[in-house]
């Protein structure tokens, strides 16, 4: 029940913050719809990742509380994997199959009309928020990467499901790429190699069976860094924290963003299409 107060506190807050995002980001008055667009990213993503790791923070770090963080991020992965599929998916059909009774049968284009509009906004920033839950805590709950591909494939179903019966068609518009998205999602990423350093060293007795003599336990239970040791325990967590950075700096640098064979593909798709426009050009010349 805790659980489940907390998850619906979670999503009320986050309601009721995006209808105060949207409106101060209409008075900042940008110049584009990508900045406007950005700066609302921004602004929900900053005030629902608060609102959503906060209580684990609270656990990970000032209760350090390994066992009861744990049972946090199952819970709340399983109610709010059944939350979004009830909001989303199952209490709109009810809604529309409801109000289509006793209607005569419309046109297809009437009928899609009166559906939902789809805002993907939403289906962004699960995902986004999702991926905070896997990596920031994998230290904590290293299956939560095994749950999240089950909520994932319930989640591809579900929004499949949605835009093909319960909201209209989507208007297309082309990207070069997922924008604000990507950057949080890279910030989200980055900041878990410091977070799972710390649970590792601090919150959990991890680090605690591999260099025992650094730790001793209170009478209350609590472990606690032997005296004038601490030094070198936290200089091993900040250590592995710039190993871990470290790593994915090569691994950025060595794999690149695009796969050589794509490049090769491109360049030369390029390449025949200039031929067949100096070759039109010239056959355009001789007529």
């Amino acid at each position: 029940m805790p659980v489940v107060i907390h998850v619906g506190c979670i999503s009320s807050l986050n309601n009721i913050y995006k209808l105060i995002a949207e409106k101060l980001t209409v008075w900042e008055n940008h110049e584009t719809t990508v900045n406007h667009r950005n700066s609302l990213v921004l602004k929900r993503f900053l005030f629902e990742a608060f609102d959503c790791y906060v209580a684990l923070f609270y656990l990970a770090f000032y209760e350090r509380d390994i066992d009861r963080l744990r049972m946090e991020l199952i819970s709340v992965f399983q109610i709010d994997t059944f939350r979004r599929l009830m909001l989303e998916c199952i209490l709109p059909m009810v809604l529309q199959r409801s109000s289509r009774k006793g209607s005569p049968v419309k046109a297809n284009v009437a009928d899609d009309a009166d559906k939902d509009v789809y805002e993907q906004f939403d289906d962004y920033m699960e995902i986004v928020i999702q991926l905070g839950y896997v990596t920031l805590f994998a230290s904590a709950y290293p299956l939560a990467s095994l749950v999240s591909i089950v909520a994932n494939w319930v989640e591809i179903r579900a929004d499949c499901f949605k835009l093909a019966v319960l909201c209209q068609r989507p208007v297309v518009y082309r990207s070069s790429g997922l924008g604000m998205w990507k950057n949080l999602m890279a910030s989200v990423i980055w900041m878990s190699a410091l977070t799972n350093s710390l649970l590792f060293g601090f919150t959990s007795d991890q680090m605690m069976h591999y260099i025992p003599g650094f730790y001793v336990q209170d009478e209350n239970g609590f472990t606690l860094l032997v005296h004038e040791k601490g030094w070198i325990v936290i200089f091993v967590i900040f250590g592995l924290e710039r190993l871990l950075i470290l790593s994915g700096l090569l691994v950025y640098a060595i794999v690149p963003a695009v796969p050589e064979d794509v490049t090769d593909a491109l360049e030369r798709r390029q390449y025949i299409r200039m031929e067949e426009q100096e070759r039109s050009s010239r056959h355009d010349k001789k007529d």
